[in-house]
């Protein structure tokens, strides 16, 4: 299986009302963070694979593109779902109890 589809059949398995980090995936999928995050900015089936639910290991959003852009617009984009999600916030992070390890 290639390393894009380990980190998108990782998506799937996060339970609502909790997110992953980018560390998570990359120790998962024996890949760098970044490059977790490179495969995440080119998901092309955000409904399928929730890339949303994937947040820097410090509780911060991270980044978020949708069609290309990632700016603080796609990030309040990223905070709504998680919200609808459940996921619960203090101030602009995530809550501890809420991200998988």
């Amino acid at each position: 299986m290639k390393t894009d589809e380990k980190v998108m059949r990782l998506l799937q398995k996060i339970p609502k009302g909790k997110v992953v980090t980018y560390d998570f995936i990359a120790k998962r999928t024996g890949i760098n963070p970044r490059m977790a995050g490179r495969i995440l900015s080119l998901n092309e089936d955000p409904a399928d694979y929730p890339c949303y639910k994937v947040i820097r290991k410090d509780g911060s959003l991270g980044g978020y593109t949708i069609n290309g852009r990632n700016d603080s617009g796609t990030l309040k984009i990223k905070k709504r779902k998680l919200e609808a999600d459940g996921v619960k916030f203090i101030g602009d992070r995530v809550c501890s109890s809420c991200i998988m390890s």
